[in-house]
């Protein structure tokens, strides 16, 4: 979220939200079922309006596919609703059309009261799944299946077939696809549902851990409810996990699990943040005697802006900005009649006629003095870091990640981040209803490309570890976290090095 929004939004109490007419009309209107039918013009309208807040506003549309395949994709999905359609078929048409966007922070969902609906009552595939190099192995102790069994099929079609049919309802940065594997462990029973409509049964093809014979188990659905508590339950659950938390693992070796940059608007949320950074790396400085920190961002999703910046501050080895560049498409929010309830349009353009002006070439460029310069800390650490990432690394997490490719002291394990490593979409954000489906469009309105060194990866990539470094099912079954185990053994090795004297 851009910095300056923390303060206006104190201000939104103050506000007075002038109601248009199309959304007077959206109050007290029944929400649709799955099962509902729409007319051809009905579903091309929602089309029509989703297509024009997206090439209208969305400052990165264009990274991965192009105006051309773009205006093709349309056209085609448009022709695709010439006869009348339930919901769930409109949905599973324009889902993969917007997912073409590669954007992690842009959302279709499915109207939200449904959607509630849906995440309560609904009879789901019954098992956690975690999903190790692309397959699927049952992530818990008490089901049906054993622990660390390897589903090969349900009701006859192949996991790999379903995975297919599933990824392009997922979002993610860029071609990579570890964030799309991680959401996939939650939202696996919901998107199979939606895909493949409700079954009675499940009949599943798995082979236990450690055996090379096919069996096949017959199971229950369960409701979404009880689905919720078996995730949370889950075998590889660690529970609860705090924001962020430091401590001294070994002599030598200090852990830092930064878990989200996101602390809330409040003022006291971001000085406890600020005041543990202050402690934690003043103690550093004090007693000299850690010479690796092993920096665990595998769960950082990301949060506000400034927030990754001010970490980056106690470990930059040159002054830095927030991002090399910011940029919008518009200053003007598009198809204001169609944006849901809460959203605050009016505001958003004061903020951006404030924060973007026009260059010589005609793009929209946040200016100097809202992209926040910063100084090293007097209280930086320069011993070795190891920056542990993986699919749930985004957005903010992987900005941070970013930052630490300007460094020549960090070394990355684990798997490829979720958040692009160069460029990504996000910062205020729009929230749209369709006028028929009632489903939803969020539209990020920022671009952003990160502050980052000479370090290249493919287009569309996340930042790719120097080790790769992935569970195993053994892994799964015995609760090993094979990437802290990993980079352990490095840092002992790093601090080990770094206590032989130097030589002349």
């Amino acid at each position: 979220m851009n910095q300056s929004l923390l303060a206006s939004l104190a201000l939104l109490a103050c506000l007075t939200f002038t109601e248009s007419e199309a959304q007077k009309n959206k109050r007290g209107r029944i929400a649709p079922t799955l099962d509902q039918i729409f007319q051809p013009e009905q579903m091309r309208e929602d089309l029509k309006v989703l297509r024009k807040a997206l090439e209208e506003g969305h400052p990165g549309l264009y990274l991965y596919t192009t105006k051309d395949d773009f205006a093709k994709k349309f056209e085609e999905t448009s022709q695709v609703f010439a006869k009348p359609m339930t919901l769930r078929q409109f949905y599973l048409e324009v889902a993969p059309l917007v997912e073409k966007v590669y954007c992690g922070h842009t959302y279709f969902d499915l109207p939200p009261k449904l959607l509630n609906s849906l995440q309560k009552d609904t009879s789901l595939f019954p098992l956690p799944l975690a999903f190790l190099n692309k397959k699927a192995y049952v992530d818990h102790a008490k089901t049906a299946l054993p622990l660390g069994a390897e589903v090969l099929a349900i009701n006859g079609t192949p996991m790999e077939n379903i995975l297919t049919e599933l990824l392009p309802y997922i979002r993610s940065d860029g071609y990579n696809q570890t964030l799309k594997y991680r959401q996939m462990e939650d939202e696996f029973a919901l998107h199979h549902f939606l895909a493949y409509g409700k079954q009675e049964r499940f009949q599943i093809e798995y082979l236990a851990f450690g055996s090379n014979e096919k069996k096949t188990k017959e199971v229950e659905p369960i409701t979404a409810k009880k689905l919720d508590l078996k995730l949370i339950e889950r075998h590889s659950d660690t529970g609860k996990s705090k924001k962020y938390k430091a401590g001294q693992v070994e002599e030598g070796i200090q852990l830092f699990s930064m878990n989200s940059f996101d602390f809330g608007l409040n003022k006291k949320g971001r000085q406890k943040y600020k005041s543990f950074l202050q402690e934690n790396f003043g103690a550093l400085q004090e007693n000299g005697d850690v010479k690796c920190i092993i920096l665990d961002l595998r769960q950082n999703d990301g949060g506000y802006v400034g927030n990754d910046a001010q970490l980056f501050s106690y470990f930059a080895q040159a002054p830095f900005q927030d991002a090399k560049l910011a940029e919008a498409r518009t200053l003007t929010i598009p198809v204001k009649e169609h944006l849901a309830r809460d959203q605050f349009p009016k505001m958003l353009e004061r903020i951006f006629a404030k924060e973007f002006k026009r260059n010589d070439c005609g793009r929209l460029l946040m200016i100097e003095e809202k992209n926040k310069k910063w100084e090293p800390k007097k209280k930086s650490f320069d011993g070795h870091v190891i920056a542990l990432i993986g699919g749930w690394t985004h957005s903010g997490g992987a900005v941070f990640g970013s930052y630490l490719l300007n460094n020549d002291n960090v070394t990355f394990i684990g798997e490829e981040t979720g958040g692009g490593h160069d460029t990504f979409t996000a910062g205020n954000m729009v929230l749209y209803d369709l006028p028929n489906t009632r489903c939803q469009l969020e539209v990020p309105l920022i671009r952003y490309e990160n502050y980052r060194g000479n370090r290249n990866f493919p287009k569309g990539s996340g930042i790719r570890p120097d080790h790769p470094v992935q569970r195993t099912p053994e892994d799964l079954i015995k609760k090993v976290d094979t990437v802290m185990e990993f980079a352990l053994k490095l840092a002992r090795k790093k601090v080990a090095s770094a206590k032989q004297p130097a030589k002349h």
